[in-house]
């Protein structure tokens, strides 16, 4: 190595890390400015214009590291592709990897974050090859039988899953992730014969770190389906409360930002919708709180032959990120609303259209079905017009305890492993989409999950005639729908529509008494 980079790579690493952010930068740029090509200098540059929240210029930074990678590279792919998801460049990621040298040691050696990523993007029959291949070369990988085992869930392939999941715990017994995720595919025989090892792998990793929640929650689930419903209750509470302390969450600052939604997004939207552009795809936004039926409903559209269910993107809120610039963050916030003001809207919905195409597979309607975009509703009719927003309702208790049983990944819905935050949650939730039927009339409907459940053809026929579909019955029957599912509904998404979750919280009505308190402080009498 160039003797003379080394001393400017480490006198500028170490004015980062002394917090002179500025000065380093200078350094960094010098150094690409010597080698476009410096791919380690080019991460730091992405890591700093993002801590600085300069969304366009990180984002370059991460495509010039895509461009580096993409020469041959290979051992520094997976930490590209992982960047490049952070800026939502699906495309990218998908491009880099399907396009890599699968053949090379480099490639396979990364191969099970690597098919991570491939289905995070929605590539998940490609995430199976690549695993697949890999696997005979390193038949005792955890991270690479987990990989498979969660494919095989996302592709409805129930059995085969959880014997891999299976396969995982018998060469890493404590593994916490295969216990979780083999808890929520499916139900021990007899019950609770999991719940022993279970224990075991908890008492052998101890309390403190990042993977305790997991287990806490996998017991959870062990007991609740064995009928245990004191103990269940304990390890969800315990699960709930170690998960908060994790993460970083204000709701006294995302309340400020509903408020400021609401104020932003005032004024009502014409009623009027554009018509149809043969050319151009039409979005229909299902939204909503997470686990309240919102993947139920994508399947029964997603079986509808003129719609394509493109799954959650983070499409729209990438738009918005380029075009405020700025990163907006995984709950709104006085500040980041204050980004959205004055932004070009039209370009938005004009770039979320361009960028959509391949999800749209060439069908007339495109399913997005990211319960994030809630709060960007308001954005949504303005910038697209023509798009219908479905936001799903359900039962307050039943929402909110659907939430709690929940371990969502990253950082994502902070407000859930709080009962007061949770009721809080509800409650803006509530109030932020009564403004939305408000404000956003004909644009924005309202679906009932009671409703959905109960007469799910009567339903359908509502939420298509909204879309301005012609009816289809056969969609109604989702256990005919075989596309991946890569969500926490990936495995109850299998079966027929049922009325099961509907008064589940009332088996844990006491230890949730707070929740319905608080609830009923905000909103009146709940059931």
């Amino acid at each position: 190595m160039d003797p003379e980079f080394e001393r400017q790579w480490r006198q500028a690493r170490t004015l980062e890390q002394s917090g002179d952010v500025i000065e380093a930068k200078k350094l960094y740029e010098a150094l690409v400015g010597e080698d476009p090509d410096r791919l380690y200098v080019r991460l730091r540059l992405a890591a700093i214009e993002q801590g600085a929240g300069r969304y366009r210029v990180a984002r370059e930074q991460a495509l010039q590291c895509a461009r580096i990678v993409r020469a041959g590279r290979w051992k520094d792919l997976a930490p590209v592709t992982r960047l490049l998801l952070a800026y939502d460049e699906w495309s990218s990621v998908r491009d880099l990897i399907l396009g890599a040298d699968w053949a090379s040691p480099e490639v396979i050696r990364e191969a099970a974050v690597l098919s991570q990523h491939l289905w995070l993007v929605g590539e998940v029959e490609e995430a199976r090859r690549m695993v697949e291949l890999a696997l005979p070369l390193a038949p005792g990988s955890v991270p690479l039988r987990y990989s498979r085992a969660s494919i095989l869930r996302y592709l409805g392939r129930v059995d085969e899953a959880a014997e891999e999941f299976e396969a995982c715990l018998d060469l890493s017994p404590t593994d916490p992730y295969a216990h979780w995720s083999l808890a929520q595919h499916s139900k021990s025989s007899p019950p609770g014969a999991r719940i022993e090892r279970i224990l075991a792998a908890t008492a052998a990793l101890g309390p403190d770190g990042v993977e305790a929640p997991y287990l806490q929650y996998a017991l959870f689930k062990e007991y609740d389906d064995a009928g245990y419903d004191e103990a269940a209750w304990r390890h969800l509470h315990e699960g709930a409360r170690l998960r908060r302390a994790q993460i970083r969450y204000d709701g006294t600052v995302e309340e400020h930002g509903f408020s400021h939604l609401m104020g932003l997004y005032e004024a009502s939207v014409e009623t009027s919708r554009s018509a149809h552009d043969g050319n151009v795809h039409t979005p229909i936004f299902i939204v909503g709180m997470p686990r309240s039926g919102t993947t139920l409903l994508e399947r029964i559209l997603g079986g509808h032959p003129e719609v394509s269910a493109a799954g959650e993107l983070n499409e729209f809120q990438r738009c918005l990120n380029w075009h405020a610039d700025t990163f907006l963050g995984l709950y709104p916030t006085p500040a980041s609303v204050s980004r959205l003001a004055g932004i070009d809207l039209a370009g938005v919905g004009s770039d979320y259209l361009a960028r959509t195409v391949h999800w749209a597979r060439g069908k007339r309607m495109m399913v997005d079905k990211n319960p994030a975009n809630f709060v960007h509703a308001g954005a949504i009719a303005r910038a697209i017009p023509q798009a219908r927003i479905l936001c799903l309702r359900r039962n307050p208790m039943d929402a909110c305890f659907s939430n709690l049983k929940n371990l969502f990944s990253n950082e994502a819905y902070g407000y859930s492993y709080s009962l007061e935050e949770l009721a809080d949650y509800y409650a803006r939730f509530d109030a932020l989409s009564r403004h939305w039927r408000k404000t956003l009339k004909r644009h924005y409907m309202e679906v009932s999950y009671e409703a959905l459940v109960a007469d799910p053809a009567g339903m359908a026929e509502r939420v298509m005639a909204f879309c301005g579909l012609r009816f289809d019955p056969n969609a109604i029957d989702i256990t005919r729908n075989t596309a991946p599912v890569t969500t926490a509904s990936s495995s109850q998404v299998r079966q027929p529509i049922n009325r099961a979750g509907i008064g589940a919280w009332r088996k844990y009505e006491r230890g949730l008494q707070p929740l319905r308190d608080r609830l009923e402080a905000r909103l009146g009498p709940v059931a």
